[in-house]
């Protein structure tokens, strides 16, 4: 999950429980209304209710209500005196649903079952009833009256539900909203650090003078790019450092070497009978490896003079013609290891580039397929062309490569067998040097392996390098 997802529903989260205890309080701020009103109508009808019993006892107005009347009047009341504990006034309806005795000056809600044949008050399917009810002590000329008034809830009941469905649907749409809302924000927030993940990626050893750019606030973003441009100053310095003390360490020790390889070379020619045998074999086996220093030197050199390149001069030539050189180069050497060359190419692939480094490049790549090579093996070399640009493709039978060692091969010092390339004189530097050639050259080297059967380096250059001269970024 991306942080601009785990902060849209951070603060989705957060927001659903403001607005879900927002509603709450809104709730209960609404719930109350309606049952104060309720309320207030109960006591209304309460002193209603005395104020009518005492003008029937006095002859001023009849209590008579027809049966039509009392199946739509709303209100239960039943008055009692509670001194002499009879009942002094009920209601039509109470009269037919019997509801529980309410303690004085206290309030309660009671639901019964009151048939719809009986009076209609709006009952569902269940025929059940929910009342209010209220109880008051009210005094009534020289004497205290229980007067308990009730009312249907069905009304009140259908609101509440419409309350609670509104504010459901509230939350979820209101949620909704924050999580598009909160969303879209968040990318806004984090828009910074989309600007410079994609600037880090494009930073490698090639371009390390590249920087982040810096805004003049001082927030958290923008210390984090002083930080990361600190991190690649250091970075710059310690490569560069390491760049030159390669490159001088490999120039001073070129001549030195140079000096050893002559000197063991005119006591190699000279009359070798009078040494003992051992000396002759020590003498030899200090040949073979100064000879194998002086390379590795020459190489290191040779790649480190490519590291400080950002540009070549390029020229338009046949890549065939090359290829075909290096075959005929190289056919001596395929012969020795009874290994058989196979050339498969059209009659000419022409490009702009550097002849001398590209023919290092594949060079090194027609050097390593012969030399990895099994007794009796062969190298197929291939090559095809578009409009943009072409491949050529150097595959050979052998020990092959397991897929764990691929990415790794063209890392510089890096030989999948230790004791195999020690034997062949290997550096670790070949493909290396190909690599950063191909790259000089805005192309792409890789490289498959079946081990145990085959290995196939496929290399890909443009046909136009109109820009190259000018250097490598554009």
């Amino acid at each position: 999950m991306t942080v601009k997802t785990r902060i849209a529903l951070f603060v989705a989260g957060a927001g659903f429980i403001a607005s879900l205890l927002f509603s709450i309080v809104v709730f209960y701020e609404l719930i109350e209304q309606p049952f104060d009103l309720l309320d207030t109508e109960l006591e209304e009808e309460a002193y209603r209710s005395i104020k009518k019993i005492e003008m029937k006892e006095t002859g001023s107005e009849s209590m008579t209500l027809s049966k039509a009347n009392y199946r739509t009047y709303p209100y239960w009341v039943r008055i009692y005196e509670p001194k002499f504990n009879r009942i002094v006034y009920q209601s039509n309806l109470a009269k037919l649903a019997h509801l529980p005795i309410v303690k004085p000056g206290s309030s309660a809600i009671a639901s019964i079952i009151i048939p719809r044949e009986k009076i209609n008050l709006g009952q569902d399917r269940s025929q059940e009833v929910t009342f209010r009810l209220r109880t008051f002590l009210i005094p009534s000329e020289g004497r205290e009256l229980t007067v308990q008034v009730g009312h249907p809830m069905i009304k009140l009941k259908e609101e509440i539900q419409e309350l609670i469905l509104g504010l459901v649907v509230g939350l979820v749409f209101s949620s909704l909203a924050l999580i598009v809302i909160s969303y879209f924000i968040a990318g806004r927030i984090l828009k910074p650090i989309g600007s410079m993940k994609d600037l880090s990626r494009n930073i490698s050893e090639k371009n390390l003078d590249q920087r982040l750019p810096v805004g003049n606030g001082h927030d958290e973003f923008n210390e984090l790019a002083r930080t990361i441009n600190t991190m690649l100053d250091r970075l710059q310095y310690s490569f560069i450092r390491q760049r030159d003390f390669l490159f001088d360490t490999s120039h001073e020790l070129k001549t030195p070497l140079t000096t050893m390889r002559l000197a063991i070379d005119e006591i190699c020619t000279t009359d070798m009978e009078t040494f003992p045998s051992f000396s002759k074999e020590t003498l030899l086996r200090l040949n073979d490896q100064v000879l194998r220093m002086e390379r590795l030197v020459k190489d290191l050199l040779n790649l480190s003079s490519l590291e400080m390149l950002n540009s070549i001069e390029a020229q338009q030539f046949d890549l065939t013609g090359l290829l075909l050189s290096l075959e005929a180069d190289y056919r001596l050497f395929a012969n020795a290891q009874n290994v058989q060359m196979d050339i498969k190419l059209p009659r000419q692939l022409i490009l702009q580039g550097e002849i001398e480094k590209l023919n290092r490049a594949f060079s090194n790549l027609f050097d390593n397929a012969i030399k990895y090579n099994m007794k009796g093996g062969r190298v197929e070399v291939a090559g095809e062309q578009s409009d943009s640009d072409l491949t050529v493709t150097i595959a050979n039978t052998g020990p092959g490569i397991a897929e764990a060692e691929i990415d790794k091969v063209f890392d510089q010092f890096y030989r999948v067998e230790q004791s195999r390339s020690i034997q062949h004189g290997g550096s670790g530097l070949g493909l290396a040097i190909a690599k950063r050639i191909i790259e000089l050259h805005r192309g792409k080297i890789q490289l498959e392996s079946e081990p145990g059967v085959w290995t196939k380096v496929t290399v890909s250059l443009p046909r136009s390098l109109e820009n190259v001269h000018t250097g490598l970024s554009t």
